[in-house]
């Protein structure tokens, strides 16, 4: 399975894993999602030219291999970078197509749970089931309640339980369950 270890953002402690890319969201396509034209990882398809492409490989990778061939890559990976893997960050890009793909991300957790790697991520699939994710499993809802509400605004407000200041390796916010509505502003 391919993946990409961290970005700018993330820190190189995080492997990326997508099950669908930007431009393929099912999110958006279902009129889901509240970001439209903000779509940060939109914005990179856009911008890099082998990008959508890398993302789309993914996807058909996520459908073909089972939860215990996504696990041993990543073990595998995990075992030969420098920097120790402690985060799946599933799907930067896109979003869960079915309730098949929470189930299959949540067997991943699971697994991910034994060599302890937390896997964490973000949704606007209000319409799917997320109740009984594995503990190891942080799903975060786009402007809606799961483990986390993770709100993007024009402007912070401070309303909310905390703002995220986009400092990902420095910060576990939305890595962890804490019922908090994180507010981003966004970019």
């Amino acid at each position: 399975m391919e993946f990409s270890i961290g970005n700018h953002k993330l820190g190189k402690d995080t492997i990326i894993l997508n099950m669908t890319s930007a431009t393929d969201c099912p999110g958006r396509a279902l009129g889901l999602c509240s970001m439209g034209a903000k779509c940060y990882a939109m914005k990179a398809e856009r911008q890099y030219p082998a990008c959508l492409p890398f993302r789309r490989r993914q996807a058909e990778q996520w459908d073909r291999e089972s939860v215990t061939e996504i696990f041993k890559s990543i073990a595998l990976r995990a075992r030969r970078v420098k920097t120790p893997i402690q985060y799946v960050r599933l799907s930067e890009a896109g979003d869960f197509r079915t309730q098949a793909d929470v189930e299959k991300a949540n067997r991943l957790a699971i697994l991910l749970s034994a060599i302890n790697i937390r896997m964490y991520g973000y949704t606007a699939r209000k319409d799917l089931n997320f109740t009984n994710l594995h503990d190891n499993f942080v799903m975060n809802g786009t402007n809606f309640m799961i483990d986390n509400s993770f709100n993007p605004v024009p402007m912070i407000t401070g309303k909310l339980d905390a703002v995220c200041d986009g400092d990902c390796p420095n910060c576990t916010l939305c890595k962890v369950k804490g019922h908090k509505d994180i507010e981003i502003k966004m970019h």
